[in-house]
């Protein structure tokens, strides 16, 4: 970025300097007519006009943009890196005060015209005077002390920031755009680095491709492309083929290129250039590159292999491969790569290249383990399978392993490899199969990065809805929409987008189209090594050592400790966004209904103002507090398989919420009167409960997933009667 005007200041400094400052100024103008005004919604809404509250969006807006732009940046001082931080989280608290301030604003107009409508229904109903009680709790008086002092906090903070400015701002050493390391990956050549074991038959089947794959497209060369995840092999699956001999001897010329991420045409074209000649060129024109590679390829009989191919750009790739058209019938053209929509814009002919049974994984552990002619007994071999096995299949991470396993060959050192973390204390991992994933982490889109950090909440095996998570990602504002574009679609664009980057896979346990994935053990270790400490996820007696930078938490549970309460109180003071109970594994992919397990009192929960998603399904809670309605950042409450008799009234004071689970809620037989409030509301889920439709619910026309009620039938998509 270039340099600012005063005192060398960064633009993005002075920008979030300027944004905050507007609205230090705007929060203080509004606060206290706007303050006066909430909770007394017979005298009016509350006097703040259209124009004052876009300019409080518009400064988000600009902070927002703000620190994405520093997220560009490769940052080595640790307190520049510092300051980005203490920034990211005066963001999240500006978001928060803001919202909290629309809220106010839009509770008086919205409850005003529906108030005597709602204490009439709700007076009609059983338990009228609890109900009606509730119901008054829409209108209570905002605490007007506590918005004015989330305002003079943010001011007070940014303050302290500022005082610091000149020692923490951003300079022109400080970082360079950032790009995806490109020492993580290591170059590559067509000699194989060592025997191949456990890709016999992809061997053949790769062979026989090459030889016998038939030109398309209109070209007159053939191309192959293998499909895989980082480190499961694509690279020497493609050497060895190179050098078997039925493909050695069907080619004039044998070439091989090392693509990477560092991709530009002309670059790609020299290489090839220089593959082909054995020298560098000496020019850097694409003509004459192009001249060069027409010159040795006419007539020849080629076989390219492209390995490690990032880039996407069909234009890219036809400007680098248009003088092939020269080479003799019979030629081709092979690529590696990690993303299948590189393989679907280059070819039809894709071989997906899956990872090693669990036998061949511990071979290649115990082929490391064993160099330098160390012995490995029964008892050791009975370890080194168990560790293994954490590889998944990953040859990477086997060696790795066997790495680490040989530099004490013990049953102690053993064990501890066993039972730590791959990467926790293993400099073998850290050094080459943590870079190499993260490679692909660096590659993504910046909203797609968000997604996938957040994935770090569930434990490894976990089976993926995708629907589910999109509505999860959706709640905490990860999902960017344009014009009439559904939340819904763009999410599953994301998330289909990571299925081709090879992020996730279809889930063996379930049948094609059902929508469920899983995620490799390692890739699931990545996100939680890129989301840091703002997404913890922990198991019911470990709540120790909480970080107040944590904005996403999910809780594990233990089965040994089911019958245990789990205590929550070291979270109260964070400010946090997420908080998900997640079920047993075992159970979800053998699609059963897990038991309910012993949680925090909700009351706790609900501490947490700042919360975007609560998921308590599958706990014992009977009851949602009243105090739920305080929780008006809220767009996801998920409460399925539990006791819960009733929702109560202050649900209807959630005006963001997008998403309602209530599936096997058998104790569940009506929905508050004020869900007809929930304009915002897009998925509503029962299944398997008695439900009564509420009255009303014709007006929520967000819902994209709408339930069977029970005694409704249904035509179409649409539920009738109304």
């Amino acid at each position: 970025m270039a340099e600012a005007d005063h005192g060398g200041e960064k633009p993005i400094a002075r920008a979030l300097r300027d944004a905050l400052f507007q609205f230090v100024v705007k929060s203080r103008k509004l606060a206290s007519p706007m303050l006066r005004a909430l909770g007394r919604a017979s005298t009016g809404p509350v006097t703040v006009g259209d124009d004052e509250l876009a300019a409080l969006r518009s400064m988000l807006r600009r902070v927002h943009a703000a620190l994405r732009d520093a997220e560009r940046l490769s940052v080595a001082d640790h307190s520049a890196r510092l300051w980005l931080a203490e920034l990211g989280d005066l963001e999240y608290r500006a978001e928060d005060v803001f919202e909290e301030l629309e809220y106010e604003c839009r509770r008086a107009a919205q409850l005003e015209d529906l108030k005597i409508d709602l204490l009439r229904a709700v007076g009609a109903a059983p338990t009228t005077g609890k109900r009606k009680r509730e119901v008054a709790q829409l209108f209570a008086a905002a605490p007007a002390a506590r918005l004015r002092r989330k305002i003079d906090d943010i001011w007070a903070r940014y303050g302290e920031i500022a005082s610091d400015r000149k020692r923490l701002r951003l300079r022109p050493g400080d970082g360079a755009a950032r790009r995806p390391a490109a020492g993580a990956l290591v170059p590559s050549s067509s000699l194989p680095r060592g025997e191949i074991h456990g890709r016999e038959r992809d061997l053949q089947r790769v062979t026989d491709l090459v030889c016998r794959c038939k030109p398309d497209g209109g070209r007159n060369y053939a191309v192959v492309a293998i499909v895989g995840m980082a480190g499961v092999g694509k690279t020497s699956l493609a050497q060895h083929v190179c050098s078997e001999e039925a493909v050695a001897s069907q080619f004039d010329l044998n070439l091989w290129a090392w693509v990477s991420q560092e991709f530009d045409v002309i670059g790609m074209t020299a290489k090839i250039v220089e593959a082909i000649t054995r020298a560098r060129p000496d020019c850097s024109e694409l003509n004459a590159l192009h001249g060069t590679m027409v010159e040795h390829l006419a007539g020849k009989r080629c076989l390219l292999v492209l390995d490690d191919v990032w880039d996407d750009n069909p234009i890219h790739w036809d400007t680098i491969t248009a003088p092939l058209s020269c080479c003799a019938p019979g030629s081709t053209v092979v690529i590696t790569t990690r993303s299948k929509m590189v393989a679907k814009m280059v070819t039809p002919n894709v071989y997906h290249l899956d990872c090693l049974s669990d036998e061949h994984s511990w071979y290649m552990c115990r082929r490391r383990a064993s160099r330098g002619g160390a012995t490995i007994d029964d008892e050791l071999a009975s370890i080194g399978q168990q560790i293994a096995k954490k590889c998944r299949g990953l040859p990477l991470a086997a060696e790795a392993a066997g790495t680490t396993m040989n530099t004490s060959v013990t049953r102690e050192h053993w064990n501890h490899v066993l039972e730590s973390n791959l990467w926790a204390g293993n400099d073998e991992a850290k050094n080459n199969v943590l870079p190499a994933l993260k490679v692909s982490y660096d590659h993504l889109p910046a909203p797609l990065k968000r997604c996938f950090a957040f994935c770090s909440l569930f434990p490894k095996s976990f089976v993926f809805d995708k629907d589910a998570l999109v509505q999860l990602w959706t709640a905490q504002g990860f999902i960017k929409t344009r014009g009439e574009c559904r939340p819904e679609d763009v999410g599953a664009g994301y998330f289909y987008d990571l299925v081709a980057r090879c992020f996730f896979q279809l889930s063996p346990s379930h049948g094609i189209g059902k929508g469920k994935y899983v995620m490799h053990d390692l890739y699931q270790e990545l996100a939680q090594f890129v989301s840091g400490h703002e997404c913890r996820m922990i198991h019911q007696l470990n709540l120790t050592g909480a970080d107040k930078t944590t904005r996403h938490l999910s809780i594990v549970h233990d089965e040994s400790n089911s019958d245990k309460e789990l205590l929550l109180k070291s979270f109260c003071s964070h400010d946090l966004r997420t908080f998900l109970f997640l079920a047993r594994m075992e159970q979800v992919i053998r699609g059963e209904m897990p038991c309910r397990r012993k949680i925090v009192p909700c009351g706790l929960v609900t501490d947490f103002e700042c919360l975007r998603v609560l998921d308590l399904s599958n706990t014992d809670i009977v009851e949602v507090p009243k105090s739920i309605g305080s929780l008006i950042h809220l767009r996801y409450l998920g409460l399925d398989n539990t006791g819960i008799q009733m929702l109560p009234e202050s649900v209807g004071a959630l005006f963001h919420l997008q998403t309602i689970k209530l599936n096997h809620c058998s104790s569940l037989t009506q929905l508050p009167q004020g869900i007809k409030l929930l304009l915002n509301l897009r998925c509503l889920e029962i299944a398997h409960s008695n439900v009564q439709m509420p009255s009303g619910i014709r007006v929520l026309t967000s819902l994209q997933k709408l339930p069977i009620f029970k005694g409704c039938s249904v035509q179409g998509t649409i539920l009738q009667p109304f």
